[in-house]
């Protein structure tokens, strides 16, 4: 019994640590228009959480080879979604200026249903973005028609694996961006999981203990 036990332990070890995890970065410019600075590996999934407080938020990020630009907005999937926006410009090199690269405004029933079990809610996603952009400084506009609103906007198509605790913290915090209330995290397969291999840990556990009790009641 004691191996069955620490096999399934090993096992519920396992499914903790091996969770993709959520790389959130909250998107709280200073100031209205302040530049929000997208750095690090450009294939690397982060998921930028910001709210659109009377302005737009505006992204930069800067490549010195040719990439692939991927990038797609999220919404919570509810009555009071809202038709974010997205422009992508390029900063001239000669004149100070800018280029239109890219601009999506998709109303919002053209968006997709999106169901999350890690985090145990539904998104609303917009058009998924994906094209190659040459070496440059790259600004990436979000707006909605009155800019308010609350979104999450990812970058990058490379998820990344983290330990179990760091994975529930950002799922968490993601939750709560969108408004959820806090026992929604119950919702999770980070929780329910976890918590499913735990109560069979334990039946197991109480029947082997509790064997001889049970072999007299049954004669």
């Amino acid at each position: 019994m004691k191996n069955l036990l620490a096999v399934l332990s090993f096992l519920f070890a396992m499914s903790a640590q091996s969770a993709l995890a959520y790389n959130t970065i909250n998107a709280e410019p200073v100031e209205a228009y302040d530049i929000i600075k997208i750095e690090g590996d450009p294939y690397v999934q982060r998921e930028y959480l910001g709210d659109l407080m009377d302005y737009p938020d505006m992204y930069e990020f800067t490549t010195e080879v040719t990439m692939t630009l991927s990038l797609r907005l999220r919404q919570r999937d509810s009555d009071e979604a809202v038709p974010f926006g997205l422009i992508i410009v390029r900063q001239n090199d000669e004149d100070g200026g800018v280029t239109e690269v890219q601009r999506v405004n998709q109303p919002v029933a053209q968006w997709s249903k999106v169901s999350d079990s890690m985090l145990g809610v539904n998104f609303l996603e917009g058009e998924f973005i994906q094209r190659e952009v040459m070496p440059g400084t790259y600004r990436v506009e979000v707006s909605t028609p009155d800019n308010k609103g609350s979104y999450m906007l990812v970058v990058g198509d490379e998820p990344v694996r983290s330990g179990y605790f760091s994975t529930l913290i950002q799922a968490y915090k993601t939750e709560r961006h969108f408004g959820y209330w806090p026992f929604r995290i119950f919702l999770s397969s980070l929780v329910y999981y976890p918590l499913g291999i735990m109560l069979v840990l334990y039946g197991m556990f109480f029947t082997w203990k509790n064997k001889n009790n049970l072999r007299l009641r049954f004669k």
